[in-house]
């Protein structure tokens, strides 16, 4: 188990310029050799006014990302209940469609012989009434 912290700053004087200043910066560890800058500020005079600036948006930075992370993983939670929520109306959903296939009635032909001809001229009829007397039966020609 790792002793570090994640999130510290530290302090760094700037001597490019003409007078002395002093910079502080909250920095975040990445990986066991990669440190990034998340914050920093310069211009500070002396030193403890640069570690006091560090410790306190250091303080502030922490909240904020504590808050932040509360937030999103409340949402998460939100989210996640949401997709159950649709995930069981679909469930529900199926399950009755299916059940209503799987118990509606049968709906059974009707017979293909008599099928629709009840009433019609073509029932019971002579070959002769099917066609007009004028009309050729033969097409040898």
């Amino acid at each position: 188990m790792s002793t570090h912290k994640k999130y510290d700053f530290r302090i760094v004087q700037d001597n490019t310029s003409s007078s002395p200043s002093w910079m502080a910066e909250i920095t975040r560890r990445v990986t066991s050799k990669k440190t990034t800058v998340s914050k920093s500020q310069d211009g500070f005079a002396t030193e403890a006014e640069a570690k006091a600036w560090g410790e306190k948006e250091l303080a502030l930075f922490l909240e904020n990302l504590t808050t932040r992370n509360k937030r999103d993983f409340e949402q998460h939670l939100n989210n996640k209940k949401e997709k159950a929520a649709r995930e069981e109306a679909y469930q529900q959903r199926k399950n009755s469609i299916d059940s209503a296939v799987i118990n509606s009635p049968v709906i059974e032909s009707p017979d293909v012989e008599g099928a629709g001809l009840e009433g019609s001229n073509l029932e019971n009829s002579d070959s002769d009434e099917q066609f007009p007397d004028n009309f050729d039966t033969d097409r040898s020609n």
